[in-house]
């Protein structure tokens, strides 16, 4: 039996990150200087410098900085409202809101969402043409698909018939006002406290509008 011919050597250094791997590199480093410089005074050197990566290789992910800002708050914004849900998924509402709110964080996810949240609050003040760019393209339309979901509740008899669209608005006021407060918070958050209590505000709303449809 004649030995196979010998394969040719591939040139060029081994590839030992994806562009996957780049790209989530890239994402956290751009999360950082965003969180810490603001969009208007980060620049993509920045972003390259904190990542670890050539500007050429920045540029070859992401075209410009607004189109990185937008994808991180994309890869992210699972941390602030987690919907969809899936269909499979059977659990009373108030147990639902308190995972779509993502009550279950660990610490190091929890201060990430936090700082996410500030990020966005932040620059959607700052810069309104921004704000209106991350709605148009569906970053932020969690209000709408916390609608959705509220309104798949009515249909199918979980909750009473109500204004789903007022609900979804109450509810992300109690969550994120107790997410973040307008007076900074000294020391470490108690996560576990803070869970409690969101969960009982969310409780409490629930029972309101339980109460006006029966009304």
């Amino acid at each position: 039996m004649e030995n196979a011919p010998p394969q040719p050597r591939p040139r060029g250094r081994p590839k030992t990150e994806t562009d996957e791997d780049r790209q989530d590199k890239i994402r956290a480093g751009a999360m950082q200087v965003f969180v810490e410089k603001g969009f208007a005074n980060t620049t993509m050197q920045d972003i390259a410098r904190q990542a670890g990566v050539s500007k050429r290789d920045l540029y070859q992910q992401f075209a410009d900085k607004t189109a990185l800002f937008t994808d991180v708050i994309q890869s992210r914004r699972g941390l602030i409202l987690d919907l969809p849900r899936p269909p499979e998924e059977v659990a009373d509402p108030l147990t639902t809101l308190v995972r779509i709110f993502r009550l279950d964080l660990d610490e190091q996810q929890a201060n990430e969402r936090d700082a996410l949240m500030r990020l966005i609050s932040r620059e959607s003040l700052l810069f309104p043409d921004l704000n209106a760019m991350l709605y148009d393209t569906g970053v932020l339309r969690s209000r709408e698909a916390l609608i959705d979901w509220l309104d798949h509740c009515v249909a199918s008899g979980a909750l009473p018939p109500c204004h789903t669209a007022r609900l979804a608005g109450m509810l992300m006021d109690v969550v994120f006002g107790a997410l973040l407060p307008r007076r900074q918070r000294k020391g470490a958050v108690d996560r576990a406290a803070q869970a409690a209590d969101i969960r009982d505000r969310i409780a409490v709303v629930l029972a309101g509008f339980a109460a006006l449809g029966q009304a």
